[in-house]
């Protein structure tokens, strides 16, 4: 039950997460609830959880908040970082894991709407690129006796690694909520803080 962070205006959270992310009413307020079970998830155990794409929406628009950090400290005991956990190794497994916890916790299966049976892992971008690059580059070493010739495939795809960090980097800045949501956050728990 410890407060999300609202608007300036006194917009709840989940009356913030139905603006941002153009939702029903009721729709935000139900994932919020499972945002909420998401955190107390993550907060009895350290395994790996997998949240949905429905209920990383509300975590994407929390840690945006400037008291994010402090929020997990003080209610979820650790820090709890947002991380695309889809495009780990065993994703699939994490995320049966974490579904397996909420009907061990909450007693019942979670809602299929919000918590479907599986999430489909997320491939690295540029995986088949550089299996590309470096597999040809390596074939044409070996035919050619040419050991540069690899290493400069590997050039090229540690080059294109950096292009998808980079790129990946810049539109995480572009899909944040905007700056007068981020400025009516910081308002709002920066006078929560002086109550």
């Amino acid at each position: 039950m410890a407060p999300l962070p609202a608007t300036r205006d006194g917009r709840e959270f989940h009356c913030a997460l139905a603006l941002a992310s153009d939702l029903p009413l009721s729709e935000a307020r139900e994932i919020e609830m499972e945002y909420r079970r998401f955190l107390y998830l993550a907060a009895i155990t350290d395994a790996p959880r997998v949240v949905p794409p429905q209920i990383r929406r509300a975590w994407q628009m929390h840690a945006q908040s400037p008291e994010y950090a402090l929020f997990c400290n003080g209610v979820v005991g650790k820090a709890l970082p947002l991380d695309d956990a889809t495009r780990m190794l065993g994703a699939a497994r994490a995320y049966h894991e974490t579904r397996a916890a909420y009907r061990a916790e909450f007693g019942q299966n979670p809602p299929r709407f919000y918590w479907p049976e599986g999430v489909r892992p997320r491939v690295p971008r540029w995986l088949v690129a550089h299996a590309v690059i470096l597999g040809l580059s390596g074939m044409v070493a070996y035919a050619q006796g040419q050991p540069l010739i690899l290493a400069g495939g590997i050039g090229l795809a540690l080059g294109l690694y950096g292009l998808d960090l980079y790129f990946a980097h810049v539109s995480r800045k572009r899909s944040a909520f905007g700056d007068r949501l981020s400025d009516d956050l910081s308002h709002f728990l920066n006078q929560s803080q002086g109550h």
